[in-house]
């Protein structure tokens, strides 16, 4: 069987890296150096709903239809060094997105394009949002614990949500605010103040709040 020639193997090597590049789960946007657009791989025309063809030698500023994205390749493809950012897509999708920009070089060190590469990283921020939400519950319920274990017998008949109340009107907030930080309506606050105003004897909202301080529950 006849070696292949060293022209074939250049070409079978520029073949597959081609092929692992377009087949990429990164989106990845390649320029010239007037900024219009000579290659991009199927996860770019997928993420921001361009079709190739049409995109094809045209400048990329023109082609982005999400502001965000558009916006982000203008200031980075003014700056001659690398650039990273995140864009929160709108269109075609919502999804957020890690992006990077940086110059191609020659062997010259002349630029000759501008190359952007994007992910989805809409999974990896839920992710971290649910988990810091999911850490702060837990922080105000060991802080629930702890305080039930530290203020006495004067008021031990109060349940957690009952002293976490009692804290915040210690701390000055209102009804409303209250409402907020504990996610529940105002009324449902109401009446766990009527609860603990009975339960520890108080008759004001006053009262309450020189309870609070005096107990050291702010």
């Amino acid at each position: 069987m006849p070696e292949p020639s060293s022209l074939d193997s250049s070409c079978l090597q520029h073949c597959l890296v081609g092929t692992a590049l377009d087949g990429m789960c990164v989106g990845m946007i390649v320029t010239n150096a007037s900024g219009r657009v000579a290659w991009m791989n199927r996860s770019a025309q997928s993420i921001l709903g361009i079709d190739k063809a049409e995109a094809h030698g045209n400048a990329l500023g023109t082609i982005l239809r999400d502001p965000q994205m558009a916006e982000f390749w203008h200031e980075a493809s003014s700056n001659d060094e690398t650039v990273m950012g995140e864009v929160s897509l709108h269109w075609p999708k919502a999804c957020e997105l890690k992006a990077n920009t940086s110059r191609c070089l020659d062997a010259d060190g002349e630029c000759i394009g501008r190359v952007l590469i994007f992910c989805d990283v809409t999974s990896e921020r839920t992710l971290r949002i649910e988990l810091s939400q999911e850490t702060s519950q837990r922080l105000l319920e060991m802080a629930d614990r702890w305080q039930d274990a530290s203020v006495g017998k004067s008021h031990a008949g109060l349940t957690a949500t009952e002293l976490r109340i009692l804290r915040l009107v210690g701390g000055g907030f209102s009804n409303d605010e209250i409402a907020r930080a504990t996610h529940v309506a105002p009324s449902t606050v109401r009446t766990h103040l009527k609860h603990v105003y009975a339960k520890v004897g108080l008759t004001s909202r006053s009262e309450a709040i020189s309870y609070a301080i005096r107990c050291g529950l702010v």
